[in-house]
């Protein structure tokens, strides 16, 4: 049996060296509903020798977003619906799973 292909469009992205990288894929089924994703795991924010683990969402940092470290080399989550399907190190190989877990 042939796994479904969904069709891919990035989702949120941030810049980075003064390139926009992804930091989510969406996978659309063929009537354009999103039905899974691929999401970047963002750990500590590292500043020159300094690593950040809690991260300010407001210019007052009164909300502040606690980021634990990514597992090693598992940057990306391949999830269905709210489900994860597995872990990458690379959104390809996040996508494939997400295929993968579809077609079983």
């Amino acid at each position: 049996m042939q796994e479904p292909r969904l069709h891919w469009m990035r989702g949120q992205a941030v810049e980075e060296a003064g390139a926009a990288r992804a930091l989510e894929w969406i996978g659309l089924d063929d009537a354009g509903e999103p039905i899974a994703r691929v999401v970047r795991i963002l750990g500590p924010v590292s500043a020159g020798w300094r690593h950040y683990r809690a991260v300010a969402l407001d210019t007052e940092a009164r909300v502040v977003q606690l980021r634990p470290p990514p597992p090693e080399g598992a940057f990306w989550l391949a999830c269905v619906g709210g489900r994860v399907v597995g872990r990458a190190a690379l959104p390809l190989q996040a996508v494939r799973r997400v295929e993968a877990a579809l077609g079983d």
